[in-house]
């Protein structure tokens, strides 16, 4: 920062640095620091900060065209006190002090065009905004932002120019008053020009909506003020001028007077002006242009007079409706009477009767007029039978009223009984819908889980019985792989493996395995395969058990390895379906005919 030119009675500036206020002004931490001995920090804030990601890529920098980062101002709790202050010196401010006095609403600080110095002035005392909530606080060229009151809403501003519309009637003093009103479209039209008129922003095109609406509202008054001077002027008399009382319709304009370009008003802003660099000066106050005006009423208060008005309107309307069908139902029952009675003689007389009733206080002695014919005598004698007759229909209407009413309650109790059962109907079918839905759900849960329990037993079946074979496998390896390989060994395994070969359940979950079968040959278990297989190993096999077998026992381990084989037992036991792999499955099939073909001879060799 620069200080004004002058001369100075020091001999060089002090620098200031660091981010304490109060170093000059020591009423300056009053006003910045919410706690008393409170210190600030300064930091350019970097968005990557706030992430948890710690994968920061930096991104090039473009010193043209990349915008300066944002500071930001952090006040710490109290660590310590500051020290005397001093004041009126020149001194030279970091960027943190330059922020401190730009947040100290007590000074104004103020950047001149190059190359005028740059400064800081103390405000007047006057000029510095109050915090508070009256309508008659400081002046509005220090606020930002200012809440509206119920003042400002009834008091327009001087500022602002508004049109305002008077919707008047045409009345004349003749008989049969004509009155002149404005309808309901064009007071809903003029409701929404004083909106639009009163908000601060328009669509171009909306704008011509509204003006030409204007037009044409306009152009209908003025068409029916024109009848209505026809009509009153054709319907006039001599005897009784007309004397219309016209009221005029145009815009009334409250145009403020003007400001003079010295005091802006509460609505000037504060600006730099960077077209007179010459005229700037540490003394100098910065300039001021009027070009922004504060707000005087809350952004709800058109939405609130469009809403009341449109209230009043409808209810208006409602109320009308209301009287206009009071009276056709009014209008009804007086026809009705009037079609009853009407051949009274208070009523239309009958256009026969050549006489009139006679006034009250008529004397018939006075009267000198002759008496009535015959003629006339039985015409009123019918006419006083008709009237009769229609006394008589009202009294037999008035005696039915109680059955009708009767009937009327039985009807309106009769609807409102099928009413409670179509709704008890409705009722009942709504809660078997519930009933039914939460069964089927409840149901369909009980399955879910049925399913996953009957799954979950497979999956550890299928685990139990892969542990098993597992383990066999281990044992015959550990039993059979060691040691030299010789015929007696190979009878001992054929045996072991023909016992759980005969017991065992084949399925899908276990299926039959190569190393399962005991095939009868003197191969090792280590190198056997289905190609060892034949029909020479098998003779061999039984041509070893024979020598190494009593007769006895050979003949009953040869029946057994006749039946073990047998291809209708191995389809009776589903061997060879328990599995999935073709290729297995048929190496297996052609394994085991080939064993049953080779002990069939030996078996019958035997028997003979």
């Amino acid at each position: 920062m620069s200080f004004a030119p002058g001369p100075s009675r020091y001999p060089l500036p002090r620098s200031l640095t660091g981010s304490r206020p109060g170093i000059l002004d020591p009423t300056q931490p009053a006003r910045i620091l919410r706690e008393k001995g409170a210190t600030l920090s300064f930091a350019a804030f970097d968005p990557l900060a706030a992430t948890g990601s710690g994968n920061h890529r930096p991104k090039p920098r473009v010193p043209d065209f990349e915008t300066a980062p944002k500071r930001i101002v952090i006040e710490i709790p109290p660590l310590g006190s500051i020290g005397p202050p001093r004041w009126s010196e020149p001194v030279i401010f970091s960027e943190d002090q330059w922020d401190i006095y730009k947040l100290d609403p007590a000074y104004d600080c103020f950047v001149a065009p190059f190359p005028q110095p740059t400064f800081i002035r103390r405000k007047d005392p006057r000029e510095i905004p109050v915090h508070t909530h009256s309508s008659t606080g400081s002046s509005g060229a220090f606020k930002k932002h200012r809440l509206s009151s119920p003042s400002d809403i009834d008091e327009p501003p001087p500022g602002l120019n508004k049109r305002f519309r008077t919707v008047v009637s045409l009345v004349t003093d003749e008989e049969g008053t004509e009155v002149e009103t404005i309808s309901d479209s064009d007071e809903e039209d003029e409701v929404e020009d004083i909106v639009v008129e009163e908000s601060p922003r328009q669509d171009p095109r909306r704008a011509d909506r509204q003006k030409q609406r204007r037009r044409d509202r306009e152009e209908r008054t003025q068409e029916r003020r024109e009848k209505l001077k026809a009509k009153m002027s054709s319907s006039s008399q001599p005897a009784r001028p007309s004397t219309p009382e016209i009221v005029d319709l145009t815009m009334e304009e409250n145009t403020p007077p003007d400001l003079s370009d010295g005091d802006a008003g509460p609505y000037a802003t504060k600006r730099k002006d960077p077209e007179s660099p010459d005229q700037a000066s540490a003394n100098d106050a910065p300039q001021y242009k009027p070009n922004k005006r504060a707000r005087t009423r809350s952004p709800g208060a058109f939405r609130d007079a469009f809403n009341r008005k449109r209230s009043e309107r409808t209810r208006r309307k409602t109320t009308q409706q209301s009287m206009r069908s009071q009276y056709e139902q009014q209008a009804t029952r007086d026809t009705l009477w009037a079609g009853i009675f009407a051949q009274t003689p208070w009523a239309t007389p009958p256009s026969s009767q050549t006489s009139q009733a006679p006034p009250p206080g008529f004397d018939d002695q006075d009267s000198e007029e002759p008496a009535p014919d015959s003629e006339q005598t039985d015409e009123d004698a019918r006419h006083r039978a008709e009237i009769e007759e229609s006394r008589r229909k009202l009294a037999e209407l008035e005696k039915d009223r109680p059955l009708w009413e009767e009937e009327a309650r039985k009807r309106q109790a009769r609807e409102q009984a099928e009413a409670r059962v179509r709704h008890a109907q409705r009722e009942a079918d709504r809660r078997r819908a519930t009933e039914a839905a939460a069964r089927e759900e409840r149901q369909r849960r009980q399955a879910a889980a049925a399913a996953a329990a009957a799954e979950e037993r497979v999956r550890a079946e299928r685990a139990r019985l892969a542990r098993e074979r597992e383990e066999r496998r281990r044992r015959e390896r550990e039993r059979w792989s060691y040691g030299p390989w010789t015929a007696i060994r190979a009878i001992e395994r054929y045996k072991a493996l023909s016992e759980a070969f005969d017991t065992a359940k084949f399925t899908a979950d276990n299926p039959v395995d190569f190393e399962m079968v005991p095939w009868p040959v003197l191969h090792a278990p280590a190198a056997l395969t289905v190609e060892d297989i034949d029909w020479a190993s098998v003779e061999a096999f039984f041509e070893a058990a024979r020598r190494h077998l009593r007769t006895q026992d050979y003949r009953m381990f040869v029946e057994k390895a006749h039946k073990r084989f047998h291809p209708d037992r191995w389809r009776a036991r589903g061997v060879l379906k328990s599995l999935e792999d073709e290729e297995l499955r048929g190496g297996l099939e052609v394994a085991a005919n080939t064993v049953s073909q080779a002990v069939t001879p030996i078996w019958r060799e035997m028997r003979g």
